[in-house]
């Protein structure tokens, strides 16, 4: 019958081929990849010597893949295609996620059988993943949510490429609605706005930085003047266009700068920074940027982050617009859906307005 054996650094799996009655080998670097291999060929043994149809079982052989095999394939054919670097980090970041809690030599299609001892609980398959990155890595569960959309992308693709046999993460293994923790953002109040913009401990520049995220609702790293990282998103002094009102921004999942309208109000700050000798209009990196916020958010005792300041412009705009396509303009972001949930939810006045014409309809039914 076929056999396992260590030899040096490797494992070898003897075994006779019933195709010309000879004994080979084979090598493999794991002892998991080796004993897939040794079971596939004692089958194979075993139909021979019962006068099976051992054929069958030996022209579907078909070497399993592991991990390290899929996401090298995905990386060489699908990241490497791309153009975005942000997009190529986020892969990396979510593959390297995966293999903290299952190694790169790891067979693919074992995953889904697999068994663990989690902090006390026996648990399998991809819930090994979430407890691990919830509990060990503190990651919270929309964090893992979104990480497991990609591997569920990165797998997919593997298996349309007959890369594997079967589906190796399915999307029910994601995480269900009522396990997530609700959404929730900030909404900001008319009250807070007012004590914001006129609070007389705040300096003219701490006033200024928080007018421009308000006023153009841009996202920090596409405005600030340093980012070692990124240093092509970095906004200089040549990327506004004082004369006609613009900025040239990179947008998140944009492929080049494009031209956004800014307010007079937000050019006149950007004019005043220039003239006293600022090096770029927003001469700091987001450390120093979120600082300042921190500080600010202190001083008034209101707890905001810099990206609450852009969800005042869409919620603003929404407000007074009733519009949540323009909302989502307002702030540059392509899915009205997202701003929808995480920015500028439906307003009481939207409500109101439904409520009235709701009545009316009623009411001219009723009479």
């Amino acid at each position: 019958m076929a056999s396992l054996n260590k030899h040096r650094n490797n494992y070898k799996v003897a075994y006779r081929d019933p195709r010309d009655n000879k004994r080979k080998q084979k090598y493999f670097k794991t002892k998991e990849q080796a004993v897939i291999v040794l079971g596939h060929w004692q089958q194979v043994e075993l139909y021979a010597k019962n006068d099976m149809n051992w054929r069958a079982l030996l022209y579907n052989e078909r070497p399993q893949k592991t991990l390290d095999e899929i996401f090298s394939s995905f990386t060489n054919n699908v990241l490497s295609t791309l153009t975005n670097v942000d997009t190529i980090a986020k892969y990396q970041v979510v593959i390297n996620s995966c293999k903290k809690v299952f190694p790169g030599n790891t067979i693919a299609s074992e995953v889904r059988s697999m068994n663990h001892n989690v902090d006390g609980v026996v648990v399998n398959g991809w819930t090994i993943y979430k407890h691990i990155m919830e509990i060990q890595y503190k990651r919270s569960r929309r964090g893992i949510d979104s990480y497991m959309r990609d591997l569920l992308r990165i797998f997919n693709w593997a298996y349309e490429e007959e890369l594997i046999d079967k589906r190796i993460m399915r999307k029910s293994d994601r995480y269900k609605k009522h396990e997530l923790a609700p959404l929730q953002y900030k909404i900001w109040s008319d009250l807070e706005i007012e004590q914001l913009f006129n609070h007389p401990k705040l300096s003219d520049f701490q006033k200024d930085i928080m007018w421009i995220f308000a006023i153009t609702g841009v996202r920090a790293n596409e405005i600030i003047g340093h980012n070692t990282r990124k240093q092509y998103k970095e906004l200089h002094w040549h990327h506004i266009d004082f004369l006609n009102h613009k900025m040239f921004l990179l947008q998140k999942r944009r492929q080049i700068r494009e031209t956004v309208d800014v307010h007079p109000s937000a050019i006149a700050i950007f004019k005043k920074w220039f003239r006293t000798g600022s090096d770029r209009p927003l001469d700091m990196n987001y450390k120093a940027l979120n600082k300042i916020i921190k500080e600010i958010s202190a001083l008034v005792g209101i707890s905001f982050t810099c990206h609450d300041l852009r969800r005042m412009k869409a919620q603003l705009v929404r407000k007074h617009t009733k519009d949540l396509v323009k909302a989502s303009h307002s702030i540059g972001d392509t899915s009205i859906q997202v701003v929808d949930a995480h920015y500028a939810g439906v307003t009481v006045e939207e409500q109101r307005e439904v409520n009235i014409n709701a009545y009316d309809s009623l009411m001219n039914i009723i009479k």
